[in-house]
């Protein structure tokens, strides 16, 4: 277990910049997750870290130590990939102890430190079986077992539920959470799946383009991202131009005006001109009857029951297409398609960005 830090760290490939200054501090015993799109830079990234690339820019620290120049091998560290890269000829106990059997443990340690990983997996029944009579799900637990024998002071995991299916990855993002808590191990997960990533995390690092974009914990990424991007990214947005007029420096307040309404809110910093209001699907609400208060006609275009909710896409009058999502309701209670409806856009739960979308300039409260 131990603290990373990354100082400024720029990895290249030819000019083009895969990493392009990733400056953050991972904390001991912290579940750590980079999320982005392919080609954001999240697995360059983790691979630098591993040593299996080396930056041309900044240092990396495994706490005080500098491991610049540090080979893979004696990093000290776990991995898991995406293909499980387990041997298919090895039983599931020689696959291992495999990394036991190379830093030159006796074979009586070998065998209580194989079993107890293998316990925490799940797996000691099947220790003499080989991988290939083996399940997807099984084969990664193997390698989560191989990783955490060795007693690493980091494991770093890439993709490695994407070849599961969608019930077993969510089973194994709970036990791989589980064991990672019981072990108090410092990790570093590299995902694609937003889901996946809110699930597991402690903080997560949004990144787009080889810049990571935001780092927060999972409740204040989604509640409060730091761009239009990471709005986009993580979840469902709806993004409605407008405009902020009138800000008052006292007050720090400013008429936001959409679709024809106009909204006082409290800027968190001065700004006049465009902006881009994204608002969460679930945080909307839709009315059957006009009130007294900034409403917005709509008409219904489509219904998508989906269980436990429904969603709804509504075209607003005079505005674009958004998604309402609603708890579901008895199936008779279910509006319709083509029902006009008045949506409450709640502003107040709202963010809004600058007209580019880079900067916020409205965060929502709740």
């Amino acid at each position: 277990m131990q603290k990373i830090v990354f100082d400024h760290v720029t990895k290249y490939f030819g000019s083009a910049k895969a990493v392009n200054d990733a400056h953050l501090t991972i904390q001991e015993g912290e579940f750590f997750t980079l999320l982005g799109p392919s080609g954001c830079g999240k697995t360059t990234l983790l691979r630098t870290i591993a040593g299996f690339y080396r930056q041309e820019e900044g240092d990396i620290y495994f706490g005080d130590r500098k491991i610049n120049d540090v080979p893979t091998h004696q990093r000290n560290i776990g991995m898991v990939f995406q293909n499980y890269a387990v041997f298919p000829h090895m039983t599931v106990f020689d696959n291992v102890a495999y990394g036991l059997k190379a830093r030159g443990i006796s074979k009586k340690e070998t065998e209580q430190r194989v079993m107890e990983a293998l316990e925490m997996v799940q797996l000691q029944h099947l220790r003499d079986r080989v991988p290939s009579d083996m399940s997807g799900g099984q084969q990664q637990r193997i390698a989560l077992a191989r990783a955490i024998v060795i007693r690493p002071g980091l494991l770093l995991m890439d993709e490695p539920l994407s070849n599961l299916d969608a019930k077993l990855r969510i089973k194994m993002r709970s036990d791989i959470r589980m064991l990672q808590k019981e072990l108090n191990i410092t990790t570093i997960y590299v995902t694609h799946d937003q889901e996946e990533a809110l699930a597991v995390s402690d903080r997560i690092a949004v990144m787009s383009e080889g810049r990571i974009q935001q780092i927060a914990s999972p409740e204040d990424i989604y509640a409060y991202p730091a761009n239009r991007f990471v709005a986009n990214f993580i979840g469902t947005s709806n993004f409605i131009d407008g405009e902020a007029a009138g800000y008052n420096d006292k007050d720090k307040n400013a008429s936001v005006r959409v679709l024809g309404a106009s909204f006082e809110l409290p800027l968190v910093k001065p700004h006049e001109g465009k902006a881009v209001l994204s608002l969460r699907p679930e945080r909307i609400r839709l009315e059957s009857a006009p009130r007294p208060g900034k409403l917005v006609e709509g008409v219904i275009e489509s219904v998508t029951f989906l269980g436990e909710k429904v969603s709804y896409l509504v075209r607003l009058q005079g505005g674009p297409v958004i998604d309402v999502q609603e708890h579901a309701v008895e199936p008779h209670h279910l509006r319709k398609v083509k029902q006009a409806v008045y949506v409450n856009l709640q502003l107040e739960k709202a963010t809004i960005f600058d007209g580019e979308g880079k900067e916020v300039v409205y965060r929502a409260t709740y």
